[in-house]
């Protein structure tokens, strides 16, 4: 853990450098440390790549560690930043899901992959049931499995996590499809007794 946080705040400093460089007056400096990196990216990109490669040519024992590199935290990081990670995206959308399913579950929340869009949205459907407080706890729950995704999937273009059911049904909420139907307004204000058989 405290070598994944060291990760973290070099990544961050390397950030705060290039936003320095950027802002720098000299264009030329500029343009010589965004070539610098650039080749550093490269040179490193091609190392993990012909790492990977000779990995994989040892068979069942090399996969295994591929296997491994990509489901190390530090590891996957840089993986995904050369865009070398030997996992797909729906992959690890699905492990990052499957992982959490014990905290939602305590939560009283349940969640699914809706889709993978061809520009790299990942789109999940949350789901929590009425536990009192549903506010507050669907906010925290939505959250942490937003951050769980996050993290596997750092690559996505966007994540979209879409709240159903419970957190939904507060007083004063009529769904599109109440409306559509023509049922009653009064239906959106059911009472506590009514919405538990739920």
């Amino acid at each position: 853990m405290a070598q994944d946080a060291a990760f973290q705040k070099q990544i961050q400093r390397m950030g705060e450098l290039v936003e320095q460089l950027e802002s720098g007056a000299d264009p030329s400096v500029r343009a010589m440390a965004k070539e610098l990196l650039q080749s550093l990216m490269s040179l490193h990109g091609a190392a993990i790549e012909r790492i990977l490669e000779i990995a994989f040519e040892e068979a069942e024992p090399g996969a295994a560690i591929i296997r491994k590199c990509g489901n190390d935290e530090l590891v996957s990081s840089v993986l995904l930043l050369h865009g070398l990670h030997p996992e797909p995206l729906d992959a690890r959308v699905a492990r990052a899901l499957e992982k959490s399913r014990s905290f939602l579950e305590s939560q009283s929340a349940s969640a699914e992959l809706i889709s993978i869009q061809q520009d790299g949205t990942v789109r999940v459907r949350l789901e929590v049931k009425s536990s009192g407080d549903c506010g507050s706890s669907g906010a925290l729950v939505k959250s942490t499995l937003e951050a769980a995704l996050q993290n596997a999937a750092p690559d996505a273009a966007s994540i979209v996590v879409e709240e159903v059911g419970a957190l939904l049904r507060q007083p004063g909420f009529v769904s599109v499809t109440q409306l559509a139907s023509g049922k009653s307004m009064m239906a959106g204000y059911a009472s506590p007794a009514d919405r538990s058989g739920d």
